[in-house]
């Protein structure tokens, strides 16, 4: 056989099996700046004990405002997460 025929053909079928044809998505890439609204980054703020208690009324209002500012937090600090997580 002739082997400048043969060695051309050789080389070409081994130069094809390297192709690929698998194409490759290119991710892009978009940075977005997350806004929080100002009135999520502040909480109530926590009642003052008294340091007199006279009754146990007294008492109780303090611990349901504490309650009441901590569930405050509680809210805004979940809303802010769901807009971080969003983006």
């Amino acid at each position: 056989m002739n082997v400048r025929i043969l060695l051309p053909l050789i080389i070409v079928s081994a130069l094809t099996g390297c192709q690929t044809i698998k194409e490759v998505p290119v991710k892009r890439i978009v940075e977005r700046k997350v806004e929080v609204p100002k009135s999520l980054l502040s909480c109530s703020a926590e009642p003052v004990a008294g340091s007199v208690w006279i009754t146990q009324r007294d008492v109780a209002r303090y611990l349901v405002q504490l309650a009441a500012a901590g569930e405050d937090c509680r809210t805004k600090l979940a809303a802010v997460k769901r807009l971080v997580d969003a983006q």
